[in-house]
């Protein structure tokens, strides 16, 4: 198989990878793009991971299903919890809800998996669902990467060809959105 073409002949979808430094504003790039996408009136699915802050300091992440907006609490810092990554301990019902919402956005224009890390590099968290991702019609998949990561991810991804594209760049937004008007 082609790397360009899946097993349905369908184009494979563009494989992005937003990278930049923890805690650098990914996310919050990452949900502008979303709205600019959808002021184009383009179908946009998938989650987001806000910082949760308790007096200024980060002691988790909550999940956000970008189609419906709903939220759920995702990770909490030193606290036990179903699967640890790091400092972070993430619920599996989180999980779940995200995994969900990335699936349901397999036809979508842009599918925005934030974040892929090291839970998805041992195999948990939004991998599955990203390897299903890649392999149906979604137009651009895009996964937001810690910048020390982002080899890593390109080289397990190397077979779908990722562009990266740095999140604080001037650009980086409408980069994406080219991407999404190509044919």
């Amino acid at each position: 198989m082609s790397p360009q073409v899946n097993d349905t002949g369908r184009a494979r979808p563009r494989l992005v990878l937003w990278v930049g430094p923890r805690h650098s504003g990914k996310t919050t790039a990452a949900g502008e793009l979303v709205r600019l996408a959808r002021r184009r009136g383009l179908a946009v699915a998938g989650v987001l991971a806000p910082a949760i802050r308790r007096a200024g300091e980060l002691v988790g992440f909550e999940v956000e299903d970008i189609a419906t907006g709903r939220r759920v609490e995702l990770a909490r810092l030193d606290r036990g919890g179903d699967l640890r990554a790091g400092r972070f301990a993430f619920s599996k019902e989180a999980l779940a809800f995200g995994t969900s919402a990335l699936l349901a956005g397999r036809d979508a224009a842009l599918v925005v998996v934030d974040e892929f890390g090291p839970l998805e590099l041992a195999g948990e968290g939004w991998r599955g669902a990203v390897d299903v991702l890649l392999g149906s019609s979604a137009r651009v998949v895009m996964l937001v990467v810690r910048e020390e990561l982002a080899p890593a991810v390109e080289s397990l991804y190397a077979d779908f060809r990722p562009v990266m594209v740095p999140a604080a760049g001037s650009d980086a937004a409408e980069r994406v959105l080219e991407m999404l008007a190509a044919p």
